[in-house]
């Protein structure tokens, strides 16, 4: 399954207010996901520097391919 909240993804877009989930890669969260693919092992995500901050570059949020195992699972509304 491929999850992603960009345009022209060719995963199935979601839209976060209504949709939750939490991706896993090695078994460990990865925060501030863009697109997650479970199948090619792929997440794309942004960039945060050594204090944890997202870093942003001429007003764009610097994005990283990560690559390993991925789990992604649907939060359920409480």
């Amino acid at each position: 399954m491929r999850l992603t909240v960009l345009d022209g993804d060719p995963g199935r877009k979601i839209n976060p207010g209504v949709e939750r989930y939490t991706v896993y890669l090695d078994g460990v969260e990865v925060k501030h996901v863009y697109t997650a693919d479970d199948e090619k092992g792929e997440v794309i995500a942004a960039v945060h520097d050594e204090r944890g901050y997202v870093v942003a570059v001429g007003g764009e949020v610097k994005r990283q391919t990560l690559y390993g195992s991925v789990r992604i699972e649907r939060l359920l509304k409480q």
